[in-house]
């Protein structure tokens, strides 16, 4: 029996960003994707949240709007790649350091090594 394909959303505010990043992943990884703005992830329940292998949150220059939904997601064990704009975030996203950032615009090859290095860090 074939495993599951890793499933992964990508929670971003802009719509060509998001489809950048699905196009650079699927034509590497063989995985599912789902697209979605990141308020929409307050709809998932825990038991959506757990088939998700690893989510790409796009975060805003001001994080503080942000922050409880971070939390949400991270309570519910859902591994995390931060996607970013500019430099502001390039160590991290303050109280989430340990969570990688991609910057936008993105790099192919690093945003591919930081998806899949957070892949098989699921647990």
């Amino acid at each position: 029996m074939k495993p599951s394909l890793p499933h992964i959303l990508i929670a971003e505010r802009e719509f060509l960003i998001a489809l950048d990043a699905e196009y650079l992943i699927k034509s590497a990884i063989d995985c599912r994707i789902t697209l979605l703005r990141p308020e929409q992830i307050d709809q998932w329940d825990a038991a959506a949240l757990s088939d998700v292998d690893l989510c790409l949150f796009d975060v805003p220059l001001d994080a503080s709007p942000v922050i409880r939904r971070i939390e949400r997601l991270v309570e519910a064990r859902v591994p995390l790649l931060f996607t970013s704009l500019g430099d502001l975030h390039t160590g991290g996203v303050e109280g989430f350091e340990v969570i990688p950032v991609a910057r936008k615009p993105y790099d192919g090859e690093t945003l591919l090594a930081l998806v899949r290095e957070r892949l098989r860090q699921r647990p």
